[in-house]
């Protein structure tokens, strides 16, 4: 199929089709018409996995998820869990310092408070503004952090 093709019949963002056809590197390719194909090693194993379908018993099924399941096993949830708990705590304390700037504007502070407390709101906001983006650019990091340290999956 064309990469059109692909799109359209799997449903897929050309996001999510492009990470998808780099993890199936190897196993397909483009042929002389530019279209995605099997390549020979890509037959075969579909082939294995045809046979192991047919053959799998109750008790296969197990390994079968277990398997399955470390297939699926990356650092992107734990970095995204990381980064969701530190814009959490980098939205508390920028509310923290937001409400002191409020009471030292209200009732009055010493020159260096008015000082301190812009720069540490700024820096707040900076800290803040690179997680979110660490945030939204994490899957495509982590697999390149994964690939350079871990090997080709």
């Amino acid at each position: 199929m064309s990469y059109s093709e692909l799109v359209t019949e799997l449903g897929l963002s050309t996001g999510k089709l492009n990470y998808h056809l780099e993890r199936l590197g190897g196993l397909t390719g483009k042929n002389d018409e530019r279209r995605y194909v099997l390549t020979p090693f890509g037959r075969k194993a579909l082939n294995q996995l045809s046979l192991i379908k047919r053959e799998v018993s109750s008790e296969d099924e197990k390994y079968a998820r277990i398997a399955e399941a470390s297939q699926k096993s990356s650092l992107q949830p734990t970095l995204r869990w990381f980064l969701l708990v530190g814009i959490a705590f980098s939205s508390m304390f920028l509310l923290i310092w937001s409400y002191i700037a409020y009471v030292a504007i209200t009732e009055g502070a010493p020159i260096m408070v008015y000082i301190l407390l812009p720069i540490l709101i700024a820096i707040g906001f900076g800290l803040l503004g690179s997680l979110l983006l660490a945030l939204r650019k994490t899957p495509e990091w982590v697999r390149r952090l994964e690939r350079r340290f871990l090997g080709p999956a």
